[in-house]
């Protein structure tokens, strides 16, 4: 569909006021689980459900909002996000106990996983290919600093006032709903055909089945998630009108994006969860101090964030890329080499990840958009957003399974302080993973001037 510059920079504004609310959502409730988990006289690994049962919907999210872009259109769904979000953040702000507070999470999840999906996909829709790269830079460092933001938020209203107090802030997201209804475009992409609800139900039991078997480490509930697996990918091979056509990942491009942005976004992930208790466990610091030290990494990423969109619209995708991969070695090079040295020099190398980080989810989107057709963009994009969800539950168990078993040799010899050897350890294995992605833009991005092929030669590895 085209736009008009004027009408493309509306929509884009107005989801640059709506991400922080989705980002923020799923990141500020951390600080607050002691609280909810003393009021409530839980257990705290009862009590991070609440934070648990977000992530399992927002990966659903991910890929059946996609799906659903294409059959009902843009601003429906975002409507009906904002809405169900708006009332399970009031559900959850006046809920008596803790089961109807999962209720309204789970209320919420369903309404606020649509945000990140559609802000990924009406760039690709409505943004025009020039200026794409910019639209989809300018989302990038919305989204990495209000994932920095969330946690501060949280502790100011925990600490402050009361815990519930976040979801009263999660509602003033409604104010969106008139814009919405007034700046997105109509755009049905597809009125035929219907959506398969088996194979939707199929892949949903999967997904929580394996993020649960994740999070849980549990080894009976990661073969039941192989199961139901299999069983999807049999229905859709019969069916006539599959919930993801398997034919999208006979495109060599889109696959090997997709393990590009899952690893980009596993190692950002990884660096942010255990930088945190480095500084706590080592150091000593306390969450206004370790705050602080994140906050200079997300404010440098917000603000270059969309110089790097933009440079992939005058230089193509794969040298922004290459530079962004060029920042993510060093910066997790100097992690490993430097853990247990001076925090605050720690902070600066963070700085070098998280620009690296939002150089390439952007650039990378942008790429993987190219190989798509307009009919395949949602469901596509949908499926890229829930591999990513899916690397971060997995970075997420093997790292806090490292930390907790802490019996391993530094593995850098360079590094610089034997007593935080599996912080060192940690970091250097994300320097393996940027140095993977190096592979995977070597042999299967094109170059820059032309998006050319990729070679024939590679496409059987």
């Amino acid at each position: 569909m085209t736009l008009s510059i004027l009408q493309e920079t509306r929509i884009i504004r107005l989801l640059c006021f709506m991400v922080p609310f989705a980002i923020i959502n799923s990141f500020m409730l951390n600080v607050a689980l002691p609280d909810i988990s003393e009021q409530f006289t839980l257990s705290p690994s009862i009590a991070s459900w609440v934070v648990t049962v977000s992530g399992i919907i927002s990966a659903m999210g991910a890929l059946i909002y996609g799906k659903l872009s294409d059959h009902f259109g843009m601003k429906s769904l975002a409507v009906f996000g904002v809405l169900l979000f708006s009332a399970g953040s009031i559900f959850c702000l006046i809920a008596p106990d803790f089961s109807l507070l999962i209720v309204g999470r789970v209320i919420q999840g369903i309404g606020v996983s649509s945000i990140p999906t559609l802000a990924m996909i009406a760039p690709v829709r409505y943004v025009d290919e020039e200026r794409r790269g910019k639209a989809l830079g300018i989302l990038a460092s919305v989204m990495a600093f209000s994932g920095v933001i969330g946690p501060i938020l949280g502790g100011i209203f925990t600490g402050i006032l009361h815990w519930r107090f976040l979801f009263l802030f999660s509602t003033f997201i409604i104010l969106t709903l008139p814009f919405i209804l007034k700046w997105f475009p109509n755009d049905v992409q597809k009125k035929a055909g219907k959506v398969n609800l088996l194979g939707a139900g199929l892949l949903t039991a999967f997904i929580i089945c394996l993020m649960e078997a994740i999070t849980l480490l549990n080894i009976w509930l990661f073969i039941g998630s192989i199961c139901l697996l299999i069983l999807f990918l049999i229905q859709q091979r019969k069916s006539i009108n599959p919930f993801i056509p398997i034919h999208l990942f006979q495109n060599a491009a889109y696959r090997y994006g997709i393990i590009m942005g899952a690893v980009n976004t596993s190692a950002n992930f990884g660096v942010f969860l255990i930088t945190p208790l480095l500084f706590s466990q080592f150091y000593g610091l306390n969450g206004f101090w370790i705050g602080l030290l994140l906050a200079p990494s997300a404010i440098t990423s917000g603000l270059l964030g969309l110089y790097g969109g933009a440079l992939s619209d005058r230089k193509g995708s794969r040298y922004v890329i290459r530079l962004s991969l060029v920042l993510l070695s060093i910066g997790f090079l100097l992690l490993s080499i430097l853990s247990g040295y001076t925090y605050w020099v720690l902070s600066l190398c963070l700085i070098l990840t998280e620009i690296g980080y939002v150089f390439m989810q952007p650039s990378l989107t942008n790429w993987i958009s190219r190989k798509l057709s307009v009919e395949q963009s949602g469901i596509g994009l949908g499926v890229y957003s829930l591999s990513n969800f899916i690397s971060i539950a997995i970075c997420g168990a093997i790292t806090t399974k490292l930390i907790e078993l802490n019996h391993f040799p530094l593995i850098n010899p360079a590094a610089f302080d034997s007593q935080t050897a599996i912080y060192s350890n940690i970091y250097f294995g994300f320097f393996i993973l940027a140095m993977l992605n190096w592979l995977f833009v070597t042999f299967y991005v094109e170059d820059d001037n032309g998006y050319k092929k990729i070679k024939e030669g590679y496409d059987s590895l």
